[in-house]
């Protein structure tokens, strides 16, 4: 049951339903076809213009995808991150070693493409399990982030599609102490989000000037 409180507090937001990930002041989304997929967009990044708090939540399963962890472990290092790059169509899962060093190539040229520490980069593959990623492809997806033409957040909440039927996000707006915050959203996920978020990827900012305890406490 809703309370009062509650209600005032959703009466507070400005909620955007056009909103996303790039609707926060800094950041920078967009995406484009790499050719993963035949004719859809299957590659997309998230840029932060600065070091960006980071925190994450992950699935429960005992099994991890390859970017999953290398991710995870990247945020677990750092606190931070200012890159995040997502490829659909292949979910780089169950590939074992090679799988591993795939993932930590990707983030790597995602570094060195646009000059920042390699784990201020996290990375997510979504889409066939099982199946090597087709790396010449995802290098040539990494040396396009962040190039004006596909910096478009709407071709970032495509890129990241698999059986969806249609692109998931919002922003909302709330003041803060005087001062207006902005946190944006963008997901995917469709048929497998059970168990513990299985295949879902959702992705979160925000222009709040937020420690790393207190938005991990918050996710």
């Amino acid at each position: 049951m809703i309370d009062i409180e509650t209600i005032d507090t959703l009466n507070q937001l400005n909620i955007n339903l056009q909103g996303d990930v790039s609707s926060p002041l800094g950041y920078i989304a967009g995406g484009f076809h790499a050719g993963l997929r035949r004719k859809k967009k299957d590659f997309g990044w998230i840029y932060s213009t600065t070091e960006a708090t980071a925190t994450g939540v992950y699935t429960l399963n005992r099994f991890k995808a390859a970017p999953l962890k290398i991710t995870e472990d990247s945020i677990n290092a750092n606190k931070t991150l200012q890159a995040i790059v997502v490829n659909s169509a292949n979910a780089n899962s169950c590939t074992g070693e090679k799988g591993m060093q795939d993932a930590l190539d990707t983030q790597s040229w995602v570094a060195e493409h646009l000059n920042i520490n390699q784990q201020n980069v996290g990375v997510a593959s979504t889409g066939v399990v099982g199946a090597f990623l087709p790396m010449d492809k995802i290098h040539y997806g990494t040396q396009h982030v962040l190039k004006e033409e596909y910096n478009n957040s709407q071709f970032f909440n495509q890129a990241i599609l698999t059986t969806d039927t249609a692109t998931k996000h919002l922003s909302v707006q709330v003041e803060i102490d005087g001062k207006t915050v902005t946190i944006g959203g963008s997901a995917k996920g469709s048929g497998m989000i059970h168990p513990n978020m299985a295949t879902m990827l959702g992705f979160i900012t925000t222009d709040a000037n937020i420690d790393a305890d207190t938005l991990d406490y918050c996710l």
